[in-house]
């Protein structure tokens, strides 16, 4: 059975996702602005025609719309299910604290999705902690990221993170330190030397 009420709350969170006034929905869509309002407040549904139109503005599935069920904010592997891949990874990275639900999504990405979320890390357009998502990346991702830190286009202090480095990830910080093109001091320890 159809649940008017809650396909109308859905509507009302898409269309503000969208940054659409109901005025502007209904233009996208031909339809009136009282038809919007009726749909959501629950007084009717939209016809096919009509849902098949929400789904692609919305980039949702029309299972999602009309499913009677929500999705909770970091619950992601349901959100693959229910969104385009676009649209979960934006939510993510516009979500309160993306810190933590990185364990959460990381796991789901593609190489190209999780390589352009290292790159928001290094351009600082997303607030996601180099610790934090440090044990999620792969050997490759790990020595690009280190890479960037080391160079010094992305300011950091590895001396937080530094028991989280392979040796060989270690031995490379020692030596860009000796010779002085890492400009932080990095831990002292038996376990190698400085």
């Amino acid at each position: 059975m159809l649940n008017l009420e809650v396909i109308g709350k859905k509507i009302v969170e898409q269309r503000i996702l969208k940054g659409l006034t109901q005025t502007e929905l209904a233009g996208k869509l031909f339809v009136t602005h009282q038809a919007v309002s009726k749909w959501e407040n629950g007084k009717s549904i939209p016809s096919i025609e009509v849902l098949v139109e929400l789904t692609a503005l919305f980039d949702i599935t029309i299972e999602y719309l009309l499913d009677n069920t929500t999705l909770e904010t970091n619950d992601y592997i349901q959100m693959y299910k229910q969104f385009s891949r676009e649209v979960v990874l934006s939510k993510y990275l516009n979500s309160e604290d993306p810190n933590s639900n990185v364990e959460s999504i990381f796991y789901l990405l593609d190489t190209s999705e999780r390589r352009y979320i290292i790159n928001k890390i290094i351009s600082k357009t997303i607030n996601i902690e180099v610790e934090v998502i440090w044990p999620y990346l792969n050997k490759s991702e790990r020595k690009y990221l280190l890479g960037v830190i080391l160079s010094n286009k992305l300011d950091y202090d590895l001396s937080e993170m530094f028991h989280y480095l392979s040796s060989d990830e270690r031995i490379i910080c020692i030596t860009k330190y000796k010779n002085g093109s890492y400009k932080y001091s990095l831990p002292r320890s038996n376990n190698y030397i400085i």
